[in-house]
């Protein structure tokens, strides 16, 4: 832990992202409770799971609250002359004792289960909200401070009832008594989900125009980005969102297939909205794009962006800046790759990056040649990621071992080395594992699932990569071009989730074409990948 402890802004945002997924789904699950499964008539056993649910969600609410604050007061304590007595009066320490209590008090609640105990947790709710809210961004405003907050509270209301409130709504599917018990929830649900879907729409744009202010503010800012990284995902969303929708309609006719389809569609549905929440996480440690005064221009922008020829040719590593030693990187308490960045490590890493990209292109141009019968030798295409694993522990970070001169052990210390370690062994599994199930050699269905997962996770760990950047230009340079790589790579894993989820049929068959397409677009943007 000693690395994650070393890089507090990635640590902190991990656990913001922590902290809104778990107020997602506790709020998610009162809100289905007192929604959907009591006016549909739910069986007891949807009652108590919902309970249990709830049960979970506030306990792991109340421990990552407790970590954040426990966190932050180490590091305000450590880095300036603040006494303890001072740290408890601030803000996020009162707030997140707050809301780490509130979650405790829901969790007796959820245990109670009186009708006293469970009316007792509406009000609750909005008392975490309120906490929640004394952290944000609009705490911070001193304008339009009240309305902001307002339209907070709606867009975390929104997201608990549309995606926390679905995880409750799948599992109770499978609890349910009969087939007309899971219609009636199905439907109450879908209704409250277009409510929230709006609500949550409408509250975001509001903050975009406070937060953003203009439209360089948009795509010229860190903040901008993740932002429209986030618009993206919705859309995503709201496309398997009316495939349920389209579903619903149709449940008088032959409702337990169609439940079965509604429940794949919602599966994708609720990893696509926890992305988005990470990437919510990643904007609260942003200043919003009005705050930031030097803005990137977009004539900066398209000179990076457009399209170059590849770099093939790679410089030794004899000619890169040289690392400092191993004891001077231990006494300063962190390793840094090098004294500086020259341009022969630019060309090192554009190497790497294009390299990379064709590696990526050619595994999802195989993956959709191996839809054709009369190319079945390409589903052997996971071969290509066991190469790119490889080459990623070689040269990403060439001052360690085996290339420089640190031990390889010793260097897990360094965040950077640590994720770009981390990936190459996650990409390593993932090749074996689905090279045995493209040959039929692994058939049990966990073992299909591990590529949606991977990319899930290499698409999360991508959101909250860092470079640690000399400028704020260069930051948002890098996340132009990091940051669709994840969502790409988040959308081709999830749609190859439906894909093996649903059963045969024409939207199997077109999500088995979609998210090949997909790989193969993340390979074109990390050949343009360029740091000049």
């Amino acid at each position: 832990m000693i690395w994650l402890l070393r890089d507090i802004d990635l640590l902190s945002t991990l656990l913001r992202a922590a902290n809104l997924s778990f107020e997602a789904l506790l709020l998610g699950g009162i809100i289905f409770l007192w929604a959907v499964a009591r006016p549909a008539g739910a069986a007891q056993a949807v009652e108590s799971f919902c309970f249990r649910g709830i049960r979970w969600a506030a306990l792991a609410l109340a421990v990552s609250e407790l970590v954040s604050v426990l966190l932050s007061t180490a590091s305000l304590l450590g880095d300036t002359d603040l006494h303890f007595l001072d740290v408890i009066s601030t803000r996020f320490f009162v707030a997140g004792m707050c809301a780490g209590l509130v979650a405790v008090v829901l969790w007796i609640c959820a245990r109670v289960k009186t009708n006293k105990a469970v009316a007792a947790m509406i009000p609750l709710s909005f008392l975490l909200l309120i906490a929640t809210v004394a952290t944000s961004h609009a705490e911070a405003r001193m304008d339009h401070r009240f309305s902001l907050a307002l339209a907070t509270v709606a867009h975390h209301l929104g997201t608990a009832a549309w995606i926390g409130a679905m995880p409750f709504l799948l599992v109770s599917l499978g609890r349910s008594e009969s087939v007309q018990q899971a219609r009636s929830m199905v439907r109450r649900y879908s209704s409250m989900a277009i409510l929230s879907v709006a609500v949550l729409a409408l509250a975001g744009i509001y903050m975009a125009w406070f937060y953003v202010g203009t439209w360089n503010g948009l795509y010229g800012t860190s903040y901008g980005v993740l932002l429209m990284a986030k618009v993206y995902l919705l859309l995503v969303m709201l496309t398997m969102g009316a495939a349920n929708w389209l579903l619903v309609r149709r449940l008088n006719t032959d409702p337990r297939p169609l439940l079965a389809r509604l429940r794949r569609f919602a599966e994708v549905e609720v990893g696509l909205g926890f992305t988005a929440i990470l990437a919510a996480a990643s904007m609260s440690a942003q200043p919003p794009a009005i705050d930031v005064p030097d803005q990137v221009s977009l004539p900066v922008i398209v000179a990076r962006m457009h399209p170059e020829v590849p770099r093939l040719k790679s410089p030794t590593a004899s000619q890169l800046t040289p690392p400092s030693s191993i004891e001077t990187a231990v006494r300063a308490t962190e390793f840094q790759a090098n004294g500086g960045s020259d341009a022969t490590d630019r060309e090192w890493s554009e190497y790497n990056h294009h390299w990379a990209g064709l590696i990526v292109l050619a595994a999802g141009l195989l993956a959709f040649a191996s839809r054709l019968a009369r190319l079945r030798w390409a589903r052997f295409w996971p071969l290509t990621f066991a190469g790119l694993s490889v080459f990623i522990l070689l040269r990403a970070d060439p001052e360690n071992w085996p290339l420089g001169p640190r031990p390889f052990w010793a260097s897990f210390s360094a965040p950077d080395v640590l994720q770009h370690r981390a990936a190459a062994l996650l990409i390593l599994c993932f090749a074996a594992f689905e090279c045995a199930v493209q040959a039929g050699k692994l058939r049990v269905r966990w073992a299909t699932l591990i590529f949606p997962a991977m990319c899930a996770l290499g698409a999360a760990v991508l959101l909250t990569h860092n470079h640690a950047p000399s400028n704020d230009a260069e930051d948002l340079l890098a996340s132009l071009s990091h940051t669709p790589i994840a969502l790409l790579g988040a959308t081709a894993g999830w749609i190859r989730w439906l894909e093996l989820r649903l059963p045969p049929g024409r939207a199997s068959r077109i999500a088995g074409r979609v998210w090949p397409l997909l790989l193969a677009a993340v390979g074109l943007i990390l050949i343009n990948y360029r740091e000049t």
